[in-house]
C-alpha cells in the first residue's frame, strides 16, 4: 500500500479503510519530521498490509485539535479505526518497526 496523504476532510474515510493504520502528523520545516520521512516511506513500501498516512498538522487545524497535537512529529497508531497509542518525536526505521510490532502483536 502506498503512502497516503490525508487532510481534515479525508482523514476519517481513509482511517476506516484498513485494519492497521500508522499516521504521521508532521510539518514541512520540522527537523525530526524530515529525519523520519525516508523511514516512514520505506515502511509504507515494505508493509503493504498496513496503511501509512501523513497529515500536515500545520495545515489541518481540525485534526491537530482533535488529536491534541502539541509538537511534531507525532505518530499515532490505529487498529480498526481506534487509536491504540501515540509516540512523539522522530525515529529511525528500527524504532518505527518496534512500534509497529507493538501495534500488530500487543
Amino acid at each position: 500500500m502506498a503512502l497516503i496523504i490525508a487532510d481534515d476532510k479525508s482523514f476519517d474515510k481513509i482511517l476506516g479503510e484498513a485494519e492497521y493504520t500508522v499516521v504521521d502528523f508532521y510539518g514541512d520545516n520540522c527537523g525530526g519530521c524530515v529525519y523520519m520521512e525516508p523511514y516512514f516511506r520505506e515502511a509504507a513500501n515494505d508493509m503493504p498490509f498496513i496503511q501509512f498516512v501523513k497529515v500536515n498538522a500545520l495545515e489541518n487545524p481540525v485534526l491537530k485539535e482533535r488529536f491534541h497535537i502539541q509538537a511534531i512529529p507525532d505518530v499515532r497508531y490505529f487498529r480498526n479505526g481506534q487509536e491504540v497509542y501515540g509516540e512523539l518525536g522522530g525515529m529511525n526505521r528500527e524504532e518505527l518497526n518496534k512500534r509497529i510490532a507493538k501495534l500488530l502483536y500487543e
